[in-house]
């Protein structure tokens, strides 16, 4: 997704208001271990955790977004830490093969219209045994419902007047799951999240027939 300027911002000030499920995140970091580690974060946004990783001992920490207004953002609010920023794409992560302890991300999977595409690449840049460790939206739907996996959602961020809406795919857990399996990696752990200030947004048409949940996957490549 293409933030604009005011939503970057809009996304990073009011991002402290909905980061119940980042103590999951930094708990599977520190299962797996970060020290001296080289770490990729995907989809970075403002370098929150991009920063984090660093200062838990990671030896090299590169930060990549799509949104160059993010980016601008992460470098601004991060002059001091030793952290690589770059605009990139998530299917074309600008690191070498197989050069990557762990690759972690922070709902970011579910804007990819092609699961399979984007963890190939997590796949590419694992060192064998890395990991991936990740958040995103996995979606259920009515019987009958089908087509509208990969379709957008609008998902609204936070409460009130301060809250934003950005417009999430619609992924099903199968499409994941065999996503995961053709790029050569074993579910680690897989747990479900409370994650009660992201939910889909009221003017969609078809809310009651979908059911978003947040999952955590800890990946790890073996081939």
């Amino acid at each position: 997704m293409h933030y604009s300027p005011e939503l970057a911002k809009g996304y990073s000030n009011t991002r402290e208001k909905f980061n119940e499920t980042d103590k999951d995140l930094v708990s599977a970091l520190e299962t797996v271990g970060v020290q001296d580690k080289e770490i990729v974060d995907l989809g970075c946004g403002d370098g929150r955790h991009a920063r984090l990783i660093k200062e838990m001992g990671a030896q090299k920490v590169i930060g990549i977004d799509v949104n160059e207004k993010m980016i601008e953002l992460a470098k601004e609010k991060n002059k001091n830490q030793n952290v690589e920023y770059f605009v990139s794409d998530g299917r074309d992560i600008p690191v070498e093969d197989f050069s990557q302890d762990i690759v972690v991300s922070n709902f970011v999977v579910h804007y990819f219209h092609n699961s399979q595409e984007i963890f190939n690449e997590i796949s590419r840049v694992l060192k064998q045994n890395g990991y991936f460790i990740g958040t995103f939206n996995i979606t259920d739907v009515q019987e009958g419902s089908e087509s509208l996996f990969n379709t957008e959602m609008p998902i609204r961020l936070g409460q009130g007047e301060q809250s934003i809406v950005v417009q999430n795919l619609i992924k099903s857990q199968d499409e994941i799951e065999e996503a995961i399996l053709n790029a050569g990696l074993v579910i680690k752990e897989e747990k479900e999240l409370e994650h009660p200030n992201a939910v889909v947004d009221d003017s969609f048409p078809d809310k009651d027939k979908i059911k978003k949940r947040a999952v955590m996957m800890v990946l790890q490549k073996i081939n």
